[in-house]
């Protein structure tokens, strides 16, 4: 199991600004290569952080926000070899492959011919990629067809994607070895339809992860230090808690490392 975190960033001012990047996540299980919410500069992160994007698998888009979706097409034709090759699987919610609403489609129906499969999920709805299950969760977010995602295979990883706490959340992600929580705003600081450090406790303490991982981090959550914020749930929770980094690869038989430092002073 590796995670790979091709950005950090959340909330349109640090994403506009690009304070940290926004490129989502990799995460490889058992022989699926999987890229998580490809938002804007995703295709150039991958190749900073030595990511070879032709390797894909699997991508997952959990709802229809540019942060999340942006490179969505080209990170899919990087999968597919420049859509010569029909290959790989798309997921994500009825508006990101349909659109509807004020929210037009993500992929074109030219790149989703590319792919072997394409599935549209809503919560409690899984499809299987190989040996992983993945399931889709629900959320409480202003995109309202919004799903974060479990991925099960040898290992559960658990993430939240964008979305308020609320009561039934918690069970969604127990058991997770890993859990990834969006959590834009510090302890004390409050958005609408986002969580903060506050919420990541509530849900870690209800469903005790192995290990929390922060990420989607917004201009508050910058200024009062994603270290810290981590450093207080892990004191608060007794659960080992770490803020994602730009460039940060988390791998089970390796030591967590950081490739990209000097975009991480913040």
């Amino acid at each position: 199991m590796q995670l790979v975190f091709l950005g950090t960033a959340g909330g349109r001012t640090a994403v506009l600004n690009q304070l940290r990047a926004t490129g989502g996540f990799i995460l490889e299980l058992d022989e699926q290569r999987i890229h998580v919410d490809p938002g804007p500069g995703a295709l150039v992160r991958a190749k900073q952080f030595g990511v070879n994007l032709q390797k894909l698998t699997c991508i997952c888009v959990s709802h229809c926000h540019p942060d999340h979706y942006t490179d969505g097409e080209v990170v899919l034709e990087a999968m597919t070899l420049g859509a010569n090759r029909k290959r790989g699987v798309v997921i994500g919610n009825e508006h990101v492959m349909r659109g509807g609403g004020v929210y037009r489609q993500v992929f074109s129906p030219y790149h989703l011919n590319a792919v072997e499969k394409y599935y549209i999920l809503k919560p409690d709805e899984s499809v299987t990629i190989g040996s992983v299950e993945i399931t889709a969760t629900p959320t409480r977010h202003t995109e309202p067809k919004g799903i974060g995602f479990v991925f099960k295979g040898s290992k559960k990883i658990g993430y939240t994607s964008d979305t308020a706490y609320f009561e039934d959340l918690p069970r969604y992600f127990k058991g997770c070895d890993y859990l990834i929580l969006n959590v834009l705003r510090p302890r004390g600081k409050q958005y609408f339809k986002h969580m903060n450090t506050n919420d990541a406790i509530s849900i870690i303490n209800e469903c005790r992860p192995k290990k929390a991982i922060l990420t989607h981090f917004g201009v508050f959550m910058l200024k009062a230090g994603p270290q810290n914020e981590a450093r207080y749930i892990e004191q608060e929770t007794g659960v080992e808690t770490i803020a994602a980094k730009d460039g940060m690869y988390i791998n089970e038989k390796k030591e967590t490392k950081n490739l990209a430092r000097f975009l991480n002073r913040l």
